[in-house]
């Protein structure tokens, strides 16, 4: 199974596709990003796996949106919000990144063939040689396309093999945290 972990603003969502209305900024996906979304998917035969933070509305209400946006592969989930606040034993807060959250997505289901990231931001810790990272203000273009399908027909133990990240397989990974201190007052 080939798996495409999609962020919708920035990739899908480009910059120029925000339209402002009078009842604020309405948010649609960019024709032309899901133009070359569909043009990923149709020559990988890859799934979605959608991990931007629209997925708090449920797996339910992005597979509506992507369709509606015209999306024509498979969405077969989320990954899960995983979310570490400061606790009595550690005053730090640790936020959590997507990298990490794509990896708990991983290690919970079965093993993929490859799998790209699709995404504006650069917060993959141990994933970031599977990240193909879009620009806010384009999305994706058809070179971002291009390089998502070279890497989805590449299996991901031939780039983690090149990649020379270490000798553990993905599943194997503990994930990486990001910690920023926050100063807590009452």
């Amino acid at each position: 199974m080939k798996v495409i972990f999609l962020d919708f603003d920035g990739p899908i969502i480009p910059l120029m596709s925000h339209d402002p209305s009078p009842r604020g900024i309405q948010e649609k996906a960019w024709p032309a990003c899901v133009e070359q979304l569909n043009r990923v998917t149709e020559q990988t035969g890859a799934v979605i796996v959608v991990s931007s933070r629209w997925r708090w509305g449920g797996e339910s209400n992005v597979v509506e949106l992507l369709d509606m946006w015209g999306v024509k592969a498979k969405v077969i989930g989320i990954t899960p919000i995983l979310e570490e606040r400061w606790t009595a034993d550690n005053p730090l807060w640790q936020a959590v990144i997507r990298g990490d959250e794509i990896q708990a997505w991983l290690d919970a289901n079965e093993p993929v063939e490859s799998f790209v990231i699709l995404d504006d931001a650069a917060d993959m810790g141990h994933l970031a040689s599977r990240l193909v990272q879009t620009p806010f203000e384009t999305g994706i273009t058809p070179e971002h396309a291009d390089k998502a399908i070279a890497m989805l027909m590449n299996s991901c133990a031939s780039l983690q093999a090149t990649a020379a990240v270490d000798t553990l397989t993905l599943n194997q990974r503990k994930p990486l945290r990001a910690t920023v201190l926050v100063q807590w007052s009452r």
